[in-house]
């Protein structure tokens, strides 16, 4: 009988720690699309994305926003860089690919360029917004339309490895996940004689 009450207060535990590591450093982010959904081939999109506030864990700075898509989406364009304010000096940059210090592949998205220490990510807990366009790409299928943005600290990247340990991992954010909605082919009948 005590086995029973342990084994349901150890999955009682278990899922209150898993609740809680899924969020480390990166709260309440949001979004904006620009035409609203669903989308059709040609669509252009205009993305919008906040995150109010970056806690980092160990001492560890904001570095890197990735953005990743599904292959249907096309021309990526970068519109509002985010701001860094009373952050690090440097500045953010728009990056299509870029290998951190520690080997991490990273792009595309925006990344600090920390002026006082290259590897270093910012200071700053924001709050960050940024904006970019993609176009859902030509297609006579119903394909998978999937966009999320990952938060990327100066631990995971390798630049900082002071402060006692962790990194932050945080799960990418998922900004949308749907299908494109082609326009039905149409042709005209076909007599055989």
């Amino acid at each position: 009988m005590i086995f029973i009450y342990m084994k349901r207060l150890l999955t009682i535990l278990l899922l209150a720690l898993t609740i809680t590591s899924n969020s480390q450093c990166v709260f309440n982010e949001s979004v904006t699309l620009l035409p609203a959904p669903p989308y059709q081939p040609g669509d252009v999109v205009l993305v919008t994305y906040e995150l109010p506030t970056f806690t980092g864990i160990f001492i560890n700075w904001i570095h890197a926003f990735e953005i990743n898509l599904s292959p249907s989406w096309i021309n990526l364009t970068p519109i509002t860089t985010p701001l860094n304010p009373t952050g690090s000096a440097g500045n953010w940059i728009w990056d299509i690919q870029h290998t951190f210090i520690g080997g991490l592949n990273f792009g595309p998205g925006w990344r600090f360029d920390n002026t006082g220490n290259v590897d270093w990510g910012t200071s700053s807990q924001g709050p960050f917004t940024m904006s970019f366009t993609i176009e859902v790409a030509p297609t006579c299928t119903a394909d998978i339309l999937n966009i999320s943005m990952l938060v990327i600290d100066d631990c995971t990247t390798g630049g900082w490895t002071g402060g006692g340990g962790a990194c932050c991992t945080d799960p990418a954010f998922q900004i949308y996940n749907g299908l494109v909605l082609p326009d039905p082919i149409s042709t005209s009948l076909i007599y055989h004689y």
